[in-house]
């Protein structure tokens, strides 16, 4: 079976400027993937080529086997979809325009929009009662609710999420990640990049952590003895990590 995500050998960057270089990981199918790294190292660069946002130099992207070259409409319709950070949403429209955007491609087929709003009312039950509310009203932890629901709007197969809990209050942060964790059941490959590194593998399968441009540890969450090893190449030494 294909893995969900296959990323090989990607090399990306702005210009002449190799951000990206040789960056190889995978995520499967009902299993959240966290990509870690000092700030700097290209996580978000990663996600932006991996979606189509920005171009890569070198290698592939695949979707279940599927290689991805187009742009990022393209993957979208592939199945592929990425939440950005900082909750970007269209503001000025109401919370049900803003689901239905997400499902701009799919606009002709009112039953698969209509039951992908639904399926985000029932997700997150707090939208539902402000449907018609604009979205900037919303708070911050609402905003990146309506997010992640606009993303989920085209039934992708694969969800990147970056920097989800950006701003958030962290009694809101955990309501998000036990949002994100439950997609787990339905299948969807996630792969998250955080900053919040016990939040993260608490819900996470995997975790890789990249560094120079490549990923310099990628590991199943269970098989790793101590999370050291996290310590040292991303974190620094002088700063603790506990594992639960």
């Amino acid at each position: 079976m294909s893995a969900g995500l296959e990323i090989r050998n990607l090399v990306s960057g702005y210009g002449e400027l190799k951000i990206i270089r040789g960056l190889s990981l995978s995520c499967e199918p009902g299993q959240i993937t966290v990509l870690l790294g000092r700030n700097g190292a290209g996580k978000t660069t990663t996600l932006k080529t991996v979606a189509g946002l920005l171009p890569a130099k070198e290698g592939e992207v695949l979707v279940f086997g599927e290689k991805q070259t187009g742009t990022a409409p393209k993957r979208v319709a592939a199945g592929m979809a990425l939440v950005q950070e900082g909750k970007r949403i269209f503001r000025a429209r109401t919370v049900e325009d803003n689901l239905r955007l997400g499902a701009y491609l799919q606009r002709r087929q009112r039953g698969f929009v209509d039951e992908g709003i639904e399926s985000a009312y029932t997700r997150f039950p707090i939208l539902k009662g402000k449907r018609n509310q604009a979205a900037g009203l919303l708070s911050g932890g609402q905003q990146q609710m309506l997010s992640i629901a606009q993303a989920l709007m085209p039934k992708p197969k694969v969800l990147m999420l970056d920097e989800p809990s950006a701003g958030l209050a962290p009694a809101i942060v955990e309501e998000v990640f036990g949002s994100i964790s439950d997609l787990k059941a339905d299948g969807l490959c996630v792969l998250l990049v955080e900053q919040l590194i016990d939040n993260s593998l608490a819900i996470a399968d995997r975790v890789a952590v990249l560094d120079r441009g490549t990923i310099q540890l990628e590991s199943a969450v269970s098989e790793l003895a101590s999370w050291d090893v996290l310590r040292e190449i991303y974190l620094g030494a002088d700063v603790h990590v506990e594992k639960p």
